[in-house]
């Protein structure tokens, strides 16, 4: 290997190990950003007054099956409701 080369591999080295280091902190940053709106979202879970207030409006609906369905029957669990129309 030439000095030429050398240098260049030198270089080439040094350029990969300052982006291991960059990812590092940014990955690093990212984390703690994560982390920070995670423990903001925890803290400021809310109080029972608070709860009611963020309740959607009751109603029902009519199923494919023909059976009336309230969102009530389904408080405490995640629900995706999915509004469709035909023209």
């Amino acid at each position: 290997m030439t000095t030429r080369q050398s240098k260049q591999a030198r270089r080439e080295a040094a350029r990969a190990e300052r982006q291991r280091r960059q990812l590092a902190i940014w990955g690093s940053v990212t984390v703690a950003i994560l982390l920070a709106i995670a423990a903001f979202v925890v803290s400021s879970g809310g109080s029972e007054d608070g709860a009611a207030e963020a309740l959607a409006p009751e109603f029902e609906l009519e199923n494919t099956s023909g059976d009336t369905v309230r969102l009530s029957d389904y408080r405490g669990q995640p629900v995706a409701v999915t509004f469709m129309h035909t023209y």
